[in-house]
């Protein structure tokens, strides 16, 4: 299986260019500002529905999605290997699928605690 460009282009550098080229990569297709230079083994981007930290870890990487508002908080862990050559935009729109599916949450529960209460 060929490897893809993003990931080609950095495996003779060192490992940590391979993760912020990848983080990159994502954030770009999310449409978010790139993290700073300075965070090379974590790196942090917020949405206005979810924050996300990047970890390097050697042979890939960690990314934990969190939604910091309401009642309970909300988080999950995905672990990426480079050798499984992840793709950005699966990243992504693994990403776009947690927000929309809080996003749905989120107007569920109202309708949800109405029928409780009023007994429908």
């Amino acid at each position: 299986m060929p490897m893809p460009p993003w990931l080609r282009s950095h495996l003779p550098a060192e490992p940590t260019r391979t993760f912020v080229a990848f983080t990159d990569a994502v954030a770009e297709l999310l449409e978010l500002p790139p993290a700073p230079p300075a965070e090379v083994y974590a790196r942090r981007y917020d949405t206005d529905h979810v924050w996300m930290v990047w970890r390097y870890k050697d042979g890939g990487a960690s990314l934990f999605l969190e939604r910091p508002y309401g009642e309970l908080r909300d988080g999950v862990w995905v672990r990426l290997h480079w050798h499984e050559s992840p793709n950005p935009e699966v990243v992504a729109a693994m990403i776009r699928a947690y927000v929309r599916r809080g996003r749905r949450e989120q107007r569920r529960r109202p309708c949800w605690l109405v029928r409780v209460l009023f007994g429908r």
